[in-house]
């Protein structure tokens, strides 16, 4: 039986406490974002088709930009 633990990340500048195992796609839906949005990690945009295959880890920096239409 595999026992994954939590980890300690920083999103947005805030720290965060994540469980273990968890990628970008996880993230999308446990913070229900929509719409625009970019997510970087560790200062490396993500391109939205890697996010299932990008896994959070202990120590990263997660920034997540929405974007605003408007004129």
């Amino acid at each position: 039986m595999l026992i994954l633990g939590n980890i300690k990340v920083k999103i947005n500048g805030a720290d965060a406490v994540l469980q273990e195992g968890l990628n970008l796609d996880d993230l999308v839906k446990i913070r229900a974002l929509k719409g625009f949005f970019a997510i970087e990690k560790n200062l490396k945009i993500i391109n939205k088709e890697d996010y299932t295959a990008t896994f959070i880890e202990d120590g990263d920096e997660i920034e997540i930009v929405g974007f605003a239409g408007g004129g």
